[in-house]
């Protein structure tokens, strides 16, 4: 665990992914950060994660899924939550500018634990050392 670690287990993030060993990697890494993550496996699932009340601090999602894109998600939860983060994870550098044209920022796949640290604390406002 990162010395930042403590400072961000008052959040809470939902983790979107179809794939079930993407959706558990990504979870474990943002626990491991500290946060509290909660897990949906579609864009669907995600909707009503959020349309239930949860409390989500950050919406951290795939941008591939076959039952709706991280973009498509991206653009409903706007409408939703609109200041609510959202980090869409990808490995296709050339949909960056999509991305980040649907409100969300990009985080290009494979990523580091530091990077993925980064990002979060700087969308959740928590200072680094």
């Amino acid at each position: 665990m990162t010395p930042n670690a403590p400072l961000l287990r008052e959040f809470v993030v939902l983790v979107v992914d179809d794939d079930l060993d993407s959706l558990a990697t990504a979870a474990y890494a943002i626990e491991a950060l500290g946060c509290s993550v909660l897990r949906a496996t579609s864009r669907d699932e995600a909707l009503a994660i959020l349309d239930s009340g949860a409390h989500v601090d950050l919406l951290f999602s795939d941008v591939v899924m076959p039952s709706g894109s991280g973009l498509e998600l991206a653009h409903d939860v706007r409408q939703r939550r609109s200041s609510l983060p959202i980090v869409l994870a990808t490995g296709y550098a050339t949909i960056v500018d999509a991305v980040a044209a649907a409100g969300a920022i990009p985080l290009i796949k494979p990523y580091s634990m530091d990077r993925l640290e980064a990002v979060l604390c700087e969308h959740l406002h928590v200072p680094r050392a």
